[in-house]
């Protein structure tokens, strides 16, 4: 994973006409920062997606209720033409018409602002998408290093592992050799009596904890 570092420039030239699944929604993808939690430059930007979802949300919400009033509106001269023209049902009539030619207004808004969302919903999310991507790399790249340093350690350790069990061999069978030596020469008996003298003598390890 070493090698020259992909620019963001790059990326985006590599993304073009691909179809970037919504991360902010994946709980997959918030999974990624739950080790050290997520930059401050992803935070930035997921908060800026999801004003934009909160913003196509109420957009929604505001359409639906634009045309419901519309509706009774619409209801409402229409049952007022078929009464008689009296001067306060013209004004009713006429308030309710400029009420409708307010909606259609908003509603031409509203539909121009929800045409232009997903365009920058995608924008954020694929800036989303690249600063996650280098996150990720870095840390796999981050990781790589702590592994290779504690493959390097546990071969070292391994070999003092071996080198110290060697030691510890011999030793040991120097032990047994002196001991062999001294039954040979001083026979069975005198050995008898300084095992007991011997024994009786705390280790250097038993010294030291009672020293402690």
């Amino acid at each position: 994973m070493g090698g020259r570092k992909t620019t963001n420039h790059e990326f985006q030239t590599a993304l073009q006409g691909k179809k970037i699944p919504l991360v902010i929604l994946d709980s997959k993808w918030h999974g990624l920062f739950s080790d050290d939690g997520k930059p401050r430059s992803i935070v930035r930007l997921e908060k800026k997606a999801n004003e934009y979802l909160k913003k196509q949300a109420r957009l929604n919400q505001d359409i639906k209720d634009l045309k419901n009033l519309k509706e009774k509106l619409m209801k409402n001269i229409m049952e007022n033409m078929e009464e008689t023209e009296e001067e306060q049902e013209s004004v009713r009539l006429r308030e309710d018409r400029r009420l409708i030619s307010e909606i259609n207004v908003k509603l031409r808004q509203a539909y121009a602002d929800l045409e232009e969302l997903p365009k920058e919903l995608d924008a954020v999310n694929e800036a989303l998408m690249v600063e996650s991507m280098e996150y990720c790399y870095e840390k796999m790249r981050a990781n790589e290093i702590e592994s290779e340093a504690i493959r390097k350690w546990l071969e070292k350790t391994r070999e003092e592992v071996k080198q110290k069990a060697a030691r510890r061999q011999t030793v040991q069978d120097k032990n047994r050799e002196i001991y062999s030596y001294m039954h040979d020469i001083f026979g069975a008996d005198i050995i008898d009596i300084f095992d007991l003298t011997y024994e009786k003598e705390p280790t250097q390890k038993e010294e030291e904890e009672r020293q402690s």
